[in-house]
């Protein structure tokens, strides 16, 4: 019982990405709305704040032998990312693919910025038969 609630108090660091993420998140939710701030800025803000949040929570059910789906039956037979990865070669290739999450992230941040480089206008909406 509460197991994620002591899982955050053993694991202080974790609690304070986890806050900080949330934090993160409702600011870059809630600031344009106040301040009338650029759109592109409060999705960059949120969108590291989700990071955070899926990180923390990633950490909390994977450390202390937490169960992510536990059994109602017998609570030994709950799983943990222990139990339920199938071999060692699995827990190596999920290493390696994991290692390329900061290109896509960049990826992401380039298409974005080439995307947004040239704004488009009414005219052009105006001229394009396939428009709506």
């Amino acid at each position: 019982k509460y197991k994620y609630l002591s899982n955050f108090l053993e694991m202080p660091i974790v609690a304070a990405i986890f806050l900080t993420g949330v934090v993160a998140v409702l600011f870059g939710i809630i600031y344009p709305f106040l301040k009338k701030a650029k759109p592109s800025w409060s999705f960059w803000i949120s969108g590291l704040g989700t990071v955070f949040v899926v990180f923390s929570l990633l950490l909390v059910a994977g450390y202390n032998n937490t169960a992510y789906y536990p059994s109602t039956y017998n609570l030994q037979h709950s799983l943990t990312i222990e139990n339920s990865c199938s071999s060692y070669f699995t827990l190596s290739v999920m290493s390696v693919v994991s290692l390329f999450i900061p290109f896509v992230l960049l990826y992401i941040h380039w298409a974005w910025k080439k995307l947004t480089q040239k704004k488009i206008n009414i005219e052009e909406v105006a001229e394009n038969e396939n428009s709506y």
